[in-house]
């Protein structure tokens, strides 16, 4: 039997997966992403990692970034990865392996597993709101990923945000992801600084104060983002990923700051119905997402 592995290449890990036909996974492991001066030793790392590729059909790949039209890497993102700007991931892949590979950005294979067999299927439209270190995003209709001209629809990250604090004009990814969930805390704190939004929600959750103003603030902007892809493309559903989203009592408090921000502001005038879910397959989601992008692809 013939599987497709998947590869999700990340700032922190690169993970693979082996998988079946029908979507389940056999196998996965990860490593350590590490940051190399020359592209050839980065895809040659990726690679070698790849284990028994014997028993592989087809290689999907999910990254971050904007691919072009060519499957050319075009914008940065973390140090460890940023080599990768200006490449052709799957034909690299390929080169190595002698498979045949096809490549999609991370957040937009997270919204393609999703809407394929995840909780956005069989949906007329639906976003995906990917909270980590920083935001990822992506649109669907009811058959595919929407792209746009310039294969950058559904980049959250970059809806602008009014900082009245400095008076100026940032990006919403800049406040609603998880590292911005640190800077929001330890702006408050004078005790030891957090190291990771992991402590953050857990002193939430044990009712410290400081925590609660943090995560209040915090998913206040998360909300603003929902808002936002409400009002510009009113989807049947948004669909929430990252680590974060496997906490039910965070999905719970976006419902009901959601609801309550849609009420204040179209009382009477609309019913709004665009529903917030978590994704099926956290995270899992990018790389099942890829395969199935390969396969869309006939590879």
């Amino acid at each position: 039997m013939k599987y497709h592995l998947g590869i999700d290449i990340g700032g922190t890990f690169i993970k693979y997966a082996l998988v079946d036909d029908t979507y389940q996974i056999i196998e996965k492991w990860k490593v350590p992403t590490v940051g190399f001066n020359a592209k050839n030793e980065f895809y040659d790392y990726v690679c070698a990692n790849c284990k028994d590729l014997s028993l592989v059909k087809a290689i999907g790949i999910s990254a971050p970034g904007v691919f072009d039209q060519d499957g050319i890497l075009k914008s940065y993102a973390a140090p460890n990865v940023r080599i990768m700007h200006g490449t052709n991931v799957a034909a690299e892949v390929a080169l190595r392996t002698g498979k045949t590979a096809a490549a999609i950005n991370d957040a937009k294979a997270a919204g393609l597993c999703e809407l394929k067999i995840g909780n956005a299927r069989n949906t007329e439209s639906s976003a995906f709101l990917i909270i980590g270190t920083g935001i990822g995003g992506c649109l669907c209709d009811k058959d595919d990923v929407i792209y746009g001209k310039d294969f950058f629809a559904g980049e959250f990250h970059f809806i602008p945000f009014v900082d009245f604090r400095n008076n100026s004009i940032d990006v919403q990814g800049n406040h609603a992801s998880m590292t911005a969930l640190l800077q929001i805390y330890n702006s408050k704190t004078d005790q030891q600084k957090a190291e990771t939004g992991e402590e953050i929600t857990a002193a939430y959750l044990a009712g410290d104060k400081t925590a609660k103003l943090a995560v209040d603030e915090w998913t206040t902007n998360i909300v603003i983002q929902l808002l936002a892809i409400t009002v510009f493309y009113n989807p049947a559903v948004i669909c929430i990923g990252g680590g974060i989203s496997e906490e039910a009592w965070f999905i719970n408090l976006l419902r009901e700051k959601f609801g309550n921000i849609l009420s204040a502001q179209f009382s009477g005038a609309i019913e709004l119905t665009t529903e917030i879910r978590p994704c099926k397959y956290t995270n899992d989601a990018n790389i099942l997402g890829a395969i199935i992008n390969g396969k869309r692809h006939d590879i």
